[in-house]
């Protein structure tokens, strides 16, 4: 590779105060390729982990239970865990080159508790990992111009990766159990891909290629044959297309399956899952297989979907349910638009589905839908009902917010301050952005924010429930 392109700078999303970010080509190369090795390593722990649950399950005993609600957990969280990884390291990669995003800067997830897996992780890491991953840091300090990069800002050192998959498995709240389990298996599968991933980010800061790299194949072997025959290649173009479409179909049938496997649900749940959202599954598995991103969400929205509609046992478990909801009714929607369905039918099942959610936050508190006031409108000045409405907003409530450049993006509620600004959070649980009460009103009216727990997403009695639980909250704190 030329030096000119090593040379070549990579204008990332402009940073909070406007400024263009400027990457370093071979360390934008290397943030994307640690982020494929990393997701990779990630899934085939959880893969790994859910075998190893599954076996002590079957096995019985005293820990049986707590390691098929193991299972359920990794079900359930797997595309959160990804997201929380992939938005870790891009803001670890981005505090390299933008000082200001280094403000917003969380501690560990785990140094204040001494987390017994984050422990472990780092005795079975540094020993393999030490010295490549200093290596790494003084080969970023040359690569990235102007800035001194120290052991701690490297996004590849053995903390910091311990750090992002320690966030990645707190998402699911294992007991210790079933923690231990999954974390001795991130363990043996991170020994095994850091160090590699230490020599490759050597090779692509030093020389900017992977060690051993192979030019790219040919064009395919089959059509290289079939080249001067059209018709066959064509006929065998159509098998591999029908063979294609089958093994789609039979995988989506049998991830449903699995979902369903020992549960329950409400007829309108199923119909979604069977008849809805099996296209979604479908589309994700043709276009971009089943190990892309966008199968493992989907499979992950139907995990939630079938969450959400189970029995509720408690306040905290209510709220922590309303929180969900409109993040999930949204995914819903988006992904049927994708294949799409009749937006008649969608209605339809969404409102049928809100009247299920609304039976799983009443039914063992009936008091909760008791009559109330009519929906708070935005009447003639805007800007106060919003500001009004934004102080209410608890802590955990998911924004769209436009960043400074105009790119809209999607944020949580960290914290309010006392002095009333807002602080967000990516999935990783970094801080990303701050707004004051009067800037966010403002980029509501001017519908440049959303807030995704929006009330237009439900109906008036989901709604009415909705508030009181959250006057319920006071006396609790945040869940």
């Amino acid at each position: 590779m030329q030096d000119s392109q090593l040379d070549k700078v990579v204008y990332l999303a402009r940073s909070e105060s406007g400024r263009g970010r400027a990457m370093p080509y071979r360390v934008e190369q290397l943030r994307r390729h640690a982020e494929r090795v990393l997701v990779s390593a990630l899934r085939g722990a959880l893969e790994r982990g859910e075998d190893a649950l599954d076996q002590v399950a079957r096995g019985g005993g005293a820990t049986a239970e707590a390691c098929r609600e193991g299972m359920r957990m990794v079900r359930l969280h797997r595309h959160d865990m990804e997201e929380v990884l992939r938005a870790g390291l891009e803001y670890r990669f981005s505090t390299l080159v933008d000082p200001e995003a280094a403000r917003y800067a969380d501690p560990a997830a785990w140094s204040e508790h001494g987390d017994p897996v984050a422990r472990h992780l780092l005795e079975e890491l540094s020993r393999p990992s030490e010295a490549t991953a200093v290596a790494v840091t003084e080969a970023l300090d040359s690569a990235v111009p102007g800035r001194r990069i120290k052991e701690v800002q490297n996004p590849l050192a053995v903390e910091q990766v311990v750090d992002l998959f320690v966030r990645a498995q707190s998402r699911m709240a294992l007991n210790l159990s079933a923690g231990r389990l999954l974390g001795d298996v991130f363990a043996r599968v991170l020994a095994e891909a850091l160090p590699r991933l230490h020599r490759e980010a050597l090779a692509l800061l030093r020389d900017g290629e992977l060690p051993d790299e192979i030019p790219a194949a040919g064009a395919d072997t089959l059509e290289e044959e079939c080249m001067f025959d059209a018709e066959a290649w064509h006929s065998q173009r159509a098998i591999r297309g029908r063979e294609m479409v089958e093994r789609g179909r039979a995988r989506v049938a049998k991830e449903i399956s699995r979902c369903l496997d020992g549960r329950d649900p409400p007829v309108v749940v199923r119909r979604l899952l069977e008849e809805a959202w099996a296209r979604v599954l479908f589309l994700a598995y043709l276009h971009d297989g089943p190990d892309s991103e966008a199968w493992v969400r989907h499979c992950a929205v139907m995990e939630r979907l079938l969450w959400s509609v189970e029995p509720r046992g408690d306040d905290a478990d209510r709220r922590r349910l309303v929180l969900e909801i409109p993040l999930l009714l949204h995914e819903l929607g988006e992904g049927l638009s994708t294949v799409l369905y009749d937006p008649f039918d969608m209605s339809k099942l969404l409102r049928a589905l809100e009247a299920e959610h609304l039976r799983c936050l009443t039914e063992a508190d009936p008091g909760l839908v008791e009559a109330g006031g009519a929906e708070p409108d935005l009447e003639a000045n805007e800007r106060q009902a919003h500001m009004r409405r934004l102080q209410e907003i608890p802590a955990g409530t998911w924004f769209e917010l436009d960043s400074r450049d105009g790119e809209r993006t999607r944020v949580r509620l960290a914290q309010r301050t006392d002095d009333g600004l807002f602080i967000f959070a990516n999935r990783a649980g970094f801080k990303v952005m701050e707004r004051t009460g009067a800037e966010l009103a403002e980029a509501l009216v001017e519908d440049r924010a959303m807030i995704l727990d929006d009330h237009r997403l439900f109906n008036t009695a989901l709604s009415r429930v909705v508030r009181r639980l959250r006057d319920r909250r006071a006396g609790h704190g945040d869940e």
